[in-house]
């Protein structure tokens, strides 16, 4: 239990030190427009995939008790 709280607690803390980062170093310090603006859509794309694969595992774990979650990719089953 001490290891999940102190995980939880790490990641909200990193999550914290990248937004202290990403304003300090990249957009208000002296680096270029580019470089955020690339570390800002890599962030985009990571979310969103981990945002899919979180739905797909989620619509599969909750399709073993019955409850059907809305198809992403238009391609639902055929019945």
């Amino acid at each position: 239990m001490i290891a999940l709280i102190d995980f939880v607690s790490r990641l909200v803390g990193d999550v914290g030190r990248f937004v202290d980062i990403l304003l300090n170093d990249l957009i208000l310090g002296a680096g270029d427009p580019l470089s955020a603006l690339l570390v800002l859509v890599g962030q985009v794309l990571i979310v969103a995939s981990v945002g899919a694969l979180g739905y797909a595992a989620a619509g599969a774990l909750l399709g073993e008790i019955g409850v059907d979650l809305p198809s992403l990719g238009g391609r639902g089953r055929s019945e």
